[in-house]
């Protein structure tokens, strides 16, 4: 099979400052030529696309030869850039794995796949979205708070100081992330307690692979227990033993594992998930489950030196960075009664 691979470049090594932190939701070349070796594997010819303003063109272009398009792209601009390839790809009728365009514009919504799941019972921290510099708090929101950009991941624009008790710090944070992302900030509550992801895989019978519990002991005392920018692109890459930062599979009474896994299954169906997410949870210290965020297009980095959970959690589970990426292609071609 004929497989267009697309994909956007990082080009930035990771920085705290906000303003340098534009692509690093982008896949390192590394990962891009891995998984680009995982599809040869299989015996399939790849053709790489990078996702940039000439990638319908080059989608259109060679549509009679596609098979599938494995997409991985994060998208240029936007707040629901995540859907520009998938909408390229309905547009052409060319079938594509992941998410359709709808649920990847949903879920990198924050907030809104906050409301969405909401109004269907799922547990989700008391928030508020501010878009203008003039704005109001809500009675109903209680110190402490953490400000993060509504739409972006990989933990971009959400430092330490993120995590604010006054108003005052509030509105600094606020301003410092608007004005380097986009306007949308969301504030939520902040929940202290345990973290948690949660990698899916599937569509008939979606498979929720070992879980896995962010720790938090390698901080320094004086940082907030959160998955920062700090911990992600700092503290953890410095750590001898990286699994001083997590257990997988997570350390979970019957219980507990029975309701993340449940939750996680519902969420997934709910927002019409396909092949592959991730979703984060936070859970207080009375054990009560609460929803942070899902991400639909999950990084999957095979680099042993790189914490990446999707690939960490398939790999708990017996299954190869290879075979993850054998299994994603072999969902989305069962979803268009394709031959992978």
């Amino acid at each position: 099979m004929k497989i267009a691979f697309v994909y956007n470049v990082k080009h930035n090594a990771p920085s705290g400052k906000l303003e340098l932190q534009k692509d690093l939701e982008f896949d390192s070349p590394l990962v891009i030529n891995s998984i680009q070796k995982a599809l040869e594997s299989f015996g399939h010819k790849v053709l790489p696309i990078e996702a940039d303003e000439n990638a319908y063109e080059k989608l259109k272009k060679n549509k009679s030869k596609i098979g599938i398009v494995f997409n991985i792209a994060e998208g240029l601009w936007g707040d629901a850039r995540e859907s520009q390839i998938p909408i390229f790809c309905e547009l052409l009728k060319i079938p594509y794995t992941h998410s359709t365009p709808t649920t990847h514009a949903i879920s990198l919504d924050k907030s809104f796949t906050k409301l969405v799941l909401k109004s269907v019972n799922v547990n989700v921290s008391t928030s508020f979205i501010v878009r203008k510099k003039s704005y109001k708090l809500p009675k109903k929101i209680k110190f402490p708070v953490i400000v993060k950009p509504n739409s972006e991941g990989s933990s971009k624009g959400v430092l330490d100081k993120c995590v604010v008790e006054s108003k005052k710090d509030l509105r600094a944070r606020i301003i410092e992330i608007s004005e380097n992302f986009t306007k949308e900030v969301l504030v939520e509550e902040y929940i202290d307690g345990r973290e948690f992801t949660v990698s899916v895989l599937g569509n008939k019978n979606p498979k929720v692979l070992p879980i896995i519990e962010q720790k938090f002991d390698f901080l320094p005392k004086n940082m907030h227990k959160i998955a920062s920018f700090e911990l992600k692109w700092q503290y953890e890459d410095s750590l001898k033993n990286l699994g001083d930062a997590y257990d997988c599979p997570a350390k979970l009474s019957k219980k507990d594992l029975k309701n993340i896994e449940s939750t996680s299954k519902f969420i997934y169906k709910t927002l019409n998930c396909f092949d592959c997410a991730r979703i984060d949870y936070r859970m207080n210290k009375k054990g009560m489950l609460y929803f942070i965020e899902i991400n639909t297009i999950p990084g999957i980095n095979p680099d042993p030196k790189i914490i990446s959970y999707f690939p960490l959690a398939a790999k708990t589970a017996g299954i190869s960075f290879e075979n993850l990426v054998g299994k994603i292609l072999k969902e989305a071609c069962e979803r268009y009664e394709l031959t992978p």
